[in-house]
């Protein structure tokens, strides 16, 4: 097991990370998965052109690039970060939960919206942590 990892599979080592941490990795691997939805993008487009679903990838993969360059290692980025995308998320989370495929936008269908639901509530749950 590489050594950076060691940190997911270690329960006493997960306790013991302090709310920056947490905030800290909630920051780097939601602009990874953002930057990473650039793989469905592609797919997408290439099957169906251009959709308003494209836009709503292009908003993920710019919205992650913009965290990873910026908030990385910006440690005054962490917390505000975390409490605000969590905001957000979880505010489209809701919006999904109450108009299911609105506008036949898969941003509102039901598996979008339970990540939302993830990335929301996990958001707003770290950025929550006192320290």
């Amino acid at each position: 097991m590489a050594p950076g990892l060691f940190f997911l599979f270690n329960f006493r080592t997960i306790t013991m990370m302090t709310p920056q941490t947490w905030q800290k990795w909630y920051t780097r691997v939601i602009g990874v998965f953002f930057i990473l939805v650039s793989i469905s993008l592609i797919a997408d487009f290439a099957q169906f052109g251009f959709r308003p679903e494209t836009m709503h990838k292009i908003f993920h993969v710019l919205l992650g690039i913009i965290i990873v360059k910026f908030g990385w290692n910006n440690e005054a980025w962490w917390k505000p970060f975390a409490l605000t995308n969590g905001s957000f998320f979880t505010f489209v989370a809701l919006s999904g939960l109450i108009f299911p495929d609105f506008g036949g936008l898969d941003a509102f269908n039901n598996l979008d919206t339970i990540l939302h639901s993830i990335v929301g509530v996990s958001g707003l749950i770290i950025g929550s942590i006192k320290g």
